[in-house]
């Protein structure tokens, strides 16, 4: 079996299950935490002297650690944020948090702004102890280090960003909550 054969089943099936697992109603708590991450891509754009870039948007619950939205765009920029939480408004049925916690990037303030009046926490990070964005760091370091691994995407319209929020949710034990993934289960 090749890697082509196990992409094409990725390519076909994972919008499947997509569309499925996207009609659950998931009960969501009211703190999200946003961060997006840099990934390689085929045709990406140049940043900072690194040709074949774009950029995977994510955006997850705080109780739950329910990734709700793994969205990949060509650019850093408003629209980028703005696509990531119109689909972010989609996945949770319009069930909307009280207060997002980002990094001190621009654009979330206009993509926060899809949400309605919702409270916005920027310049989070790592060593802010009142408002950190550790849950969504440490997912990104955990996707960082697999897509290192796959050396990058083939182009934008990837399933696989879809595929690794459907194992991180479904399939993935987590130890902060006991072993079990995001819905509460334990596969084990």
């Amino acid at each position: 079996m090749s890697f082509s054969t196990v992409y094409s089943w990725i390519q076909k099936y994972i919008p499947r299950i997509s569309e499925s697992i996207n009609s659950l109603i998931l009960q969501l708590s009211n703190q999200w935490h946003v961060d997006e991450l840099f990934v390689k891509i085929k045709g990406g754009e140049t940043r900072k002297g690194q040709s074949g870039i774009a950029y995977l948007w994510n955006i997850m619950d705080k109780e739950s650690r329910f990734l709700i939205v793994s969205k990949l765009s060509e650019k850093r920029d408003i629209n980028g944020a703005i696509q990531a939480f119109n689909y972010d408004i989609k996945n949770s049925h319009v069930n909307k948090p009280q207060t997002v916690y980002t990094d001190a990037l621009r654009a979330y303030r206009e993509g926060v702004k899809t949400l309605g009046d919702v409270e916005h926490v920027a310049k989070c990070g790592i060593t802010k102890p009142h408002a950190n964005n550790n849950r969504v760091e440490r997912l990104n370091g955990t996707l960082r280090e697999r897509v290192k691994v796959q050396r990058g995407w083939k182009s934008h319209n990837s399933a696989i960003a879809e595929g690794q929020r459907i194992y991180y949710n479904f399939v993935k034990p987590h130890e902060a909550l006991n072993g079990k993934n995001t819905c509460g289960k334990s596969w084990h």
